[in-house]
């Protein structure tokens, strides 16, 4: 949206696709994303900035997140259409784990969470949809 000064706004555009209202740079699905979907995310610990990264990936080839499963040795992402970005190495017993699923806004204990080891073999999935409050970092929420 352009402001006064003919200057393009900073605001997000909005786009109908038919399916619904989205951001305007978020495909319907895998297939309409083409060759910018990448299903699978190999998760280094080391890299810098790594959740940022991880989101902006799904982001670009998968519809909005609606649950994330959480396995040993990896995370899946799955998107309203049920299509899931699967980042390798991420899983329990993982420092980021915990800050991805909050950013995503699953809806989980996080200190549960947190002791849990790299071995544990349960498979657990989680709702997308937690709004996280204003200082809950403060508090270990």
């Amino acid at each position: 949206m352009p402001h006064e000064s003919g200057q393009p706004g900073r605001d997000r555009v909005i786009a109908d696709t038919g399916w619904g209202i989205k951001p305007d740079d978020q495909p319907s699905n895998t297939t309409e994303a083409g060759n910018r979907a990448c299903p699978t995310y190999r998760y280094d610990p080391g890299e810098p900035d790594a959740i940022r990264k991880i989101l902006l990936a799904q982001r670009r080839g998968f519809n909005t997140a609606n649950r994330a499963r959480v396995e040993r040795g990896r995370t899946s992402i799955l998107d309203i259409n049920g299509d899931a970005f699967v980042i390798e190495g991420l899983g329990y017993g993982d420092a980021n784990l915990v800050p991805l699923l909050q950013s995503l806004g699953a809806a989980f204990n996080p200190q549960e969470l947190r002791r849990l080891g790299p071995d544990e073999s349960v498979t657990r999935e989680y709702p997308l949809s937690r709004a996280w409050a204003w200082g809950a970092e403060r508090s270990g929420g």
